[in-house]
């Protein structure tokens, strides 16, 4: 009797791509979540969480801690993922310490890390129009591909890699005042 090995079929999880609004939902609740959760354990209280009711100004949010607000903008990709740029609106530089948090995520969605584009609390989002104009999806009437006018490919090398959300609070909101002072 021969017994032969199966060979191990790598699968796509069609979810990641056809339920994309869905994930970044889900990641945006369980970012939030692990932001709130961490606050509370490092005994830092006062966060407030505003979210808009339209998402026209290229932000998905505004955390305010202190004397520190930010406007934020949150991507995600796969760990694994092949993504090198991300799209980023300059309206979010109008707004008070704008800045881009890509959520990097494994496969069960938990958080591999983040990268981060912005500058420290208080300060504007960098200037966007060094970088490449996003490109809009569909051909005009002549069969040309037109850029969006404000909207710019942000290279993944310009992000900067930040480890994990206790250094991610501090990214935010700067210097943290310790429990108990």
């Amino acid at each position: 009797m021969t017994v032969t090995k199966a060979k191990k079929v790598k699968t796509v999880d069609e979810r990641q791509f056809r339920s994309s609004s869905h994930r970044e939902k889900v990641v945006e609740h369980v970012f939030l979540g692990e932001l709130l959760r961490y606050l509370w354990v490092a005994e830092i209280a006062g966060v407030q969480v505003l979210k808009p009711e339209v998402d026209a100004s290229g932000y998905d949010l505004v955390l305010s801690l202190g004397k520190v607000i930010r406007h934020v903008q949150l991507k995600t990709s796969m760990h694994d993922g092949k993504t090198q740029r991300q799209p980023v609106h300059q309206k979010l530089g109008e707004h008070a310490s704008g800045c881009v948090v890509w959520i990097v995520l494994n496969k069960d969605l938990t958080f591999a890390c983040f990268r981060w584009y912005g500058a420290t609390p208080g300060k504007p989002l960098p200037d966007l129009t060094s970088f490449k104009r996003v490109m809009k999806a569909g051909l005009n009437a002549k069969g040309i591909k037109r850029q969006k006018k404000q909207v710019w490919n942000v290279p993944k090398s310009k992000f900067v890699v930040v480890p994990d959300m206790a250094a991610l609070v501090g990214t935010l909101f700067g210097a943290m005042p310790q429990a108990g002072t």
